[in-house]
């Protein structure tokens, strides 16, 4: 028997086969190298991204590929939310469940921490939590969307209703079927069942028509209340939709005033009561409900982090970095296109954002100097009601009534989070699309 030597013992088997013996000499081969060993977390570069909306979500999703970065997703709420269906739930067209997605089935490969941010240090690079821990970051991402502006207008705080979060869509729902039952019980006047809507852009425009078709639908269950629920939205501008074309503008307000809304263009407020909406021009509007869709700001603690622009926007540089250290992206972010307008503050703006800063952040691990983010215009659409929308593409596309809402239909689909959740909305739409003429489809715990 011969052994060999080289780095490992080598032996000489023998067999017998057939009678006779063989030697058949085995060699070990040389062991394989060992996998990499992942980066240690204590090494790699920790990014935070405060707020899990359109823009923090796409901008971890790109993040979490990368085995340099620790990623860590901070939001008050553990659910994503569709804000653009907000205004279904606040007028009992949807359930809450069905645009409210898990942060944690979202942001998969990443860490999320239900909290919410009262302070930062941007310049030891750490952030202060309500519980009053603190969070130390190398990159951090501000994310959080906007918050209602109102402008300074007496009583908007105190008497009118915003609809940035579920709870306040929840609370307009609740005041719209509340009202009813009481006016209905006598406890209240015939004149609370008016609703004003304050600002005629897409979710003004949007709500008023909601709450034109839920009172259509109520009016079945309150018989004795046909006929005396109104709905007024006010617009300080000439026209509603200001960002669509005039002839947009004109289809829509034709179809809102067909439904039965009075709209109001050219009139500012100048106070809001518990009563009514006072113009500024001295008429007063008998309200019971009151929603302000009229202007978003930053949030605090951000709005102190750098110059702000119109509607409290944060003025950031062509890659949507605020200052070393610190990107903005969505609402928050003001930033402008190729033609030098302001990048508008819907999903599309805020997603591309948040792709745009993931990259930035790769680059500059990678010692790669930034590059200009380039907004791509997708359009803009508003639906005004059952069959009622228009849709304005690039090129010069519009689409109106029946064609615009199937298409307003399927991109909501497509950006909803969740498969169960599109499921749901698909049968909830259905449903109402055939029962609306029968009965109210609100909830029936409300």
């Amino acid at each position: 028997m011969r052994v060999c030597r080289g780095g490992a013992d080598v032996a000489a088997r023998t067999r017998r086969r057939h009678g006779r013996i063989r030697r058949v000499t085995v060699t070990e081969s040389a062991p394989a190298a060992p996998p990499a060993a992942p980066v240690a977390a204590a090494t790699r570069h920790r990014v935070v991204i405060v707020g899990a909306g359109f823009g923090g979500v796409a901008c971890v999703r790109d993040l979490v590929r990368d085995q340099r970065l620790d990623v860590t997703v901070i939001d008050r709420n553990p659910y994503h939310l569709f804000s653009p269906l907000l205004y279904q739930v606040a007028t009992a067209g949807l359930p809450e469940d069905d645009i409210a997605h898990p942060v944690r089935a979202a942001v998969r490969g990443a860490r999320f921490r239900r909290a919410e941010v009262t302070g930062v240090d941007p310049d030891q690079r750490v952030l202060t939590l309500a519980d009053g821990s603190t969070l130390a970051y190398d990159t951090l991402v501000l994310a959080t969307g906007s918050v209602g502006n109102d402008f300074g207008v007496p009583g908007v705080r105190e008497h009118a209703m915003q609809m940035k979060s579920l709870p306040e869509a929840r609370r307009i729902r609740h005041a719209l079927l509340r009202t009813y039952e009481e006016v209905a019980a006598g406890t209240r006047a015939p004149a609370a069942l008016h609703t004003v809507v304050i600002g005629g852009g897409p979710t003004g425009v949007e709500v008023a028509g909601a709450v034109a078709e839920l009172q259509r639908a109520l009016s079945r269950e309150f018989p004795e209340l046909r006929g005396q629920a109104e709905v007024d939205l006010i617009e300080m501008g000439p026209r509603i939709l200001p960002t669509f074309t005039p002839a947009s503008s004109r289809h829509a307000t034709d179809a809102l005033r067909r439904m039965g809304v009075q709209v109001m263009t050219g009139s500012a407020v100048a106070e809001v009561t518990d009563v009514d909406v006072a113009l500024a021009d001295g008429r007063r509007l008998a309200a019971g409900v009151v929603v302000w869709a009229s202007g978003v700001s930053v949030p605090e603690p951000w709005a102190s982090l750098g110059e702000t622009a119109a509607g409290g926007r944060l003025r950031v540089a062509a890659s949507l970095q605020l200052r070393p250290g610190i990107w903005v992206v969505g609402d928050m972010a003001y930033a402008v296109d190729g033609r030098g307008r302001p990048c508008p503050q819907q999903a599309p703006f805020a997603m591309q954002g948040g792709r745009h800063v993931a990259q930035q952040i790769r680059r500059e691990l990678d010692h790669q100097p930034p590059t200009p983010f380039r907004y791509r215009d997708k359009g803009q659409m508003a639906t005004i009601g059952r069959a009622r929308a228009v849709v304005e593409l690039p090129g010069g596309l519009r689409l109106f009534g029946t064609p615009a809402w199937l298409a307003w239909l399927a991109l909501h689909l497509a950006y909803l989070a969740g498969t169960r959740n599109r499921i749901s909305v698909v049968g909830d739409w259905a449903w109402n699309y055939v029962a609306w003429s029968v009965g109210s489809p609100r909830p029936l715990t409300e």
